[in-house]
């Protein structure tokens, strides 16, 4: 998927890959997220759901930094890779990388498996600033039908002969 990565590869098999070590917080070490780089290209985050060496890659994050001709030629060689975009270039419902003085802007790529993300964020009209570009790749998944609590309503109450009583509606 993304320079020799792809979900659901084991921890261990993304180490090999490349040499990478667990990210930094405020509370210490996470070993929930990794993160190796290219300096003066991008940085990646790689999540996994559990710290064990089998956990299997759930989300990859990739920081491009000011470098256009390396963030272009790597976005350009995951759009041939992955075809025609379902969603191409639209306003970002949600300025996730931004602050009020950049817009951003998503395109979006699915399958039956993943959905990859390009958010491209830009200075503000009348602003001047080079665009920075963002990729992830997340998991599809499947949202549960029904009302979101889990709650299932109890069966009708029945009469005295089982079968169901119709109640008055007021």
């Amino acid at each position: 998927m993304f320079d020799g990565l792809w979900l659901g590869m084991t921890r261990d098999e993304a180490a090999r890959a490349h040499p990478m070590r667990p990210a930094l917080t405020s509370a210490g070490k996470t070993r929930l997220v990794w993160i190796y780089d290219r300096p003066g290209e991008y940085a990646v985050e790689l999540t996994f759901p559990a710290n064990r060496p089998e956990a299997k890659l759930a989300r990859i994050d990739v920081h491009f930094g000011a470098n256009q001709s390396s963030s272009q030629g790597t976005i350009e060689a995951l759009a041939r890779a992955l075809g025609e975009p379902d969603v191409r270039r639209r306003k970002a419902t949600t300025n996730a990388y931004g602050d009020s003085s950049h817009d951003e802007y998503d395109t979006i790529w699915s399958d039956a498996d993943q959905y990859v993300f390009v958010t491209e964020r830009v200075p503000l009209q009348g602003r001047s600033g080079p665009s920075v570009y963002y990729v992830s790749v997340k998991r599809k998944e499947l949202v549960p039908t029904g009302p979101p609590t889990g709650y299932v309503p109890p069966p009708p109450p029945k009469g005295k002969d089982g079968k169901p009583v119709e109640e008055p509606i007021f």
